[in-house]
């Protein structure tokens, strides 16, 4: 990949905001100075990732991951340095000349074996579609894609395809120089007894499934012809790019729209979350699975606070409706919801029926609440005319209300079940006092029963300093921020920081500022090529350091790190300094460097003496 020119590079770090690439990527919200929200680079339940907008960078104060808004891509998206460039550009609107972005576009390189999975996918995709859109085998599938009301720009979003029933992907693939393993780790073949490979899609309607980068990383296939000996729907195998427990159908196009609206949708399958985005409605996903999954509930918490369930409105679509509430319950903050489907019919069939129109409309003002779901939905069960039924049904909402946390709520939902059957509150809610009682004791019982479960991932232990690196880190960051402190230790014999990582950082800062006059944080990380020292330094900007130290502070810190470190830490530390000069071919450095080891020679030499 051609190499970026460091002016462009800064035109695009001084011209973007950490913070509104990071929001495309991360539910934040300010407090104070900073921004915080769950990391996304492990999970989490409270807020520990932060990021600075004065400084321009991020840290995750659990898992210690930071850096700037280059580094937060790399991470996000798994790819090098010149790749987040340019993707930080696109995300921030700047354009890049032609000779960059032609050089440099690829999110992955190619003679990496998931980057070559990822050209197997792409090419795929690209295969498929153009058998649906422009060729006499495709037709049928293009047909019956027509029939159930989706239009050809629909179709192009969502890149749907065909795979008809001939061979076609292997020697379309195998023209282009993929060796046989990488095409049975693709998932897109399947072998038979033989050694022979043999596509696995055929006679599909094709969905491609991707990544929340809009890179296709797999597919879902509905046969275009019923055949009871086949499933309906077949998707690709997990792979190195596809995780279905980490994967949300339509996220990458509905991610932007959730921030925006508030409130992601959960629909039961592809076709209802396609016809939505076709009526307007664009934050609707899908799960591979009948669940959610740990990991696609993070995705969601990490993106909004508000989850509304949009299942079919018939029997079994409201079951499942309640058993996902049941299960998503205590396993997320997500605010949840249920927009119900009147008539009996899925979203696809009411969208068809009554109009685009009416299901926007539907969104917008026919959501429940929980509560409200279980209320309708409870009744469903029970014969109401029969007094026995009428108990059973106030027993089951009475259940139902237990589990709000908000006295306030449940005093409201009193009220609205006291008044359907004409009953005394007092009453219901000393019936609600006994239930409460009840769970208490029961979450009492099984948290002294059960062992205390390990931590997901236990945050690391805070790091302790001793008084001596306490100092050091203080007048480094001095240093860095002040023109006046760097003055005062360049003219001062014989000093040098104790620990190597912070020498080096020292010995690289005076590079750093013959070609910059200013010090910038965010930039300053790029100019540490070493993971280690950048980690550092987002560590120590981030800690609470007055924004202005005193003549008194610095000197305080430059006596303890010269007269309290032992020699032979100085010793040491000059020695790796001398290395690093040399490397760097610096001579003057070299020669200043060999002095101030002489002279620590001597003084460890008169100690020794003294002590005989």
């Amino acid at each position: 990949m051609k190499r970026i020119p460091e002016e462009t590079i800064e035109q695009i770090r001084s011209n973007v905001n950490i913070v509104e690439i990071v929001s495309q990527y991360v539910q934040l919200h300010k407090s104070g100075k900073n921004y915080f929200g769950l990391c996304p680079f492990h999970e989490e339940k409270t807020p520990s990732f932060s990021v600075t907008d004065e400084k321009q960078i991020f840290h995750c104060f659990s898992c210690h991951r930071g850096g700037n808004v280059f580094k937060f891509i790399m991470e996000m998206e798994k790819i090098s340095f010149p790749e987040a460039v340019i993707k930080v550009a696109e995300l921030g609107g700047i354009a890049l000349p032609a000779s960059i972005t032609e050089d440099g576009s690829a999110t992955d390189q190619a003679d990496t074996q998931t980057g070559q999975l990822r050209q197997i996918y792409a090419l795929s995709a690209d295969l498929f579609h153009h058998i649906l859109i422009n060729t006499a085998i495709g037709e049928p599938a293009l047909n019956y894609l027509h029939q159930r009301g989706l239009s050809d720009e629909t179709i192009e979003t969502f890149y749907l395809g065909f795979a008809p029933t001939q061979q076609v992907l292997l020697p379309f693939l195998k023209d282009r120089n993929f060796s046989r393993e990488l095409l049975v780790r693709s998932g897109l073949f399947s072998e038979g007894n033989d050694g022979s490979l043999y596509q696995r899609f055929k006679e599909r309607v094709l969905f491609p499934i991707r990544d929340p980068q809009k890179r296709v990383i797999a597919f879902s296939g509905r046969l275009l012809t019923k055949n009871d000996q086949l499933p309906k729907y077949l998707n690709s195998p997990e792979t190195v790019l596809f995780n279905k427990r980490k994967v949300l159908f339509n996220f990458d196009l509905a991610k932007g729209e959730i921030r925006q609206q508030g409130f992601a949708i959960l629909f039961e399958g592809f076709m209802d979350v396609i016809s939505a985005y076709q009526a307007g409605v664009h934050q609707g996903v899908a799960s591979m699975g009948t669940s959610l999954t740990n990991e696609q509930i993070y995705l969601l918490e990490r993106t909004t606070e508000r989850l509304c369930l949009c299942y079919d409105g018939d029997s079994p679509g409201q079951k499942a409706t309640a058993r996902a509430l049941q299960l998503l319950q205590p396993l997320t903050k997500l605010e949840l919801g249920v927009i119900p489907i009147p008539g009996q019919r899925d979203p696809d069939e009411y969208i068809n029926q009554e109009s685009p129109a009416a299901f926007v409309k539907l969104v917008e003002n026919g959501q429940q609440n929980q509560m409200s779901f279980w209320f309708s939905f409870l009744a469903t069960e029970r014969n109401l005319t029969n007094e026995n039924d009428q108990l059973a049904y106030i027993s089951d909402v009475l259940e139902k209300i237990a589990g709000v946390a908000s006295p306030v709520a449940r005093d409201l939902y009193l009220g609205q079940l006291a008044k359907r059957f004409s009953l005394d509150k007092k009453s219901l809610a000393g019936q609600l006092h006994s239930l409460l009682q009840q769970q208490a004791r029961k979450n009492f019982q099984q948290q002294t029963r059960q062992p205390v479960p390990l931590a997901r991932k236990a945050a690391p232990a805070a790091k302790n300093y001793d008084r001596v690196e306490k100092a050091e880190r203080l007048l480094l960051y001095r240093l860095l921020h002040s023109y006046d402190v760097r003055l005062k230790l360049r003219e001062t014999t014989n000093f040098a920081f104790v620990h190597d990582s912070y020498q080096t950082i020292y010995l690289l800062a005076e590079g750093y500022f013959k070609q910059y006059s200013d010090y910038d944080p965010a930039r300053f990380l790029d100019f540490l090529a070493d993971e280690h020292l950048r980690q550092l330094m987002v560590e120590l900007e981030v800690e609470n350091h007055a924004a202005i130290g005193s003549a008194e502070e610095v000197d305080d810190c430059m006596r303890l790190i010269m007269q309290l470190s032992p020699l032979e830490e100085q010793l040491a530390a000059l020695k790796q300094q001398l290395e690093t000069a040399r490397r760097m071919n610096n001579q003057k450095l070299v020669e200043e460097l060999t002095i101030k080891f002489v002279e620590l020679l001597k003084q460890r030499q008169l100690k020794k003496s003294a002590s005989l």
